[in-house]
């Protein structure tokens, strides 16, 4: 496999839009949301990089499965229970990675469905992408 710096640029916007919707399924009470942002933000990696769609699939979607194992192992502070040098640079992602409610480890399995609409929304960007550049 060819890495070039392209390829290394959109690897890690995946898994930051991964992180973003860790934070949206964490802090969502509406399923339906978080997969359609799922689906939604790989259809547009899947569109913009159509080799491989799969990769896209599997950096946006391990998002969810860590966040959920993040929270179920560590208990986060409040960002009102850090001191002041911590508050500043740490409360941001105690805010957002912090679930609302207590994880337990039996709910990062299930967590791994996510991958289903992201590995949808992925094959229709590509397949999306080859339909507008089919020669007529």
């Amino acid at each position: 496999m060819i890495s070039t710096s392209a390829e290394r640029i959109w690897s890690a916007l995946s898994l930051a839009v991964g992180l973003l919707a860790a934070v949206v399924a964490l802090h969502s009470d509406d399923l339906q949301f978080a997969v359609l942002f799922l689906f939604v933000q790989c259809a547009v990696f899947g569109y913009a990089r159509p080799e491989r769609p799969w990769r896209w699939a599997c950096l946006v979607a391990v998002g969810i499965p860590l966040s959920l194992a993040l929270n179920a192992a560590v208990t986060l502070p409040s960002p009102r229970e850090l001191g002041f040098p911590a508050r500043l640079f740490l409360a941001p992602l105690v805010v957002f990675f912090r679930a609302p409610a207590a994880v337990k480890f039996a709910d990062i399995p299930a967590s791994c469905l996510a991958l289903i609409p992201a590995l949808a929304g992925a094959y229709a960007g590509a397949w999306m992408n080859r339909i507008v550049r089919a020669p007529a």
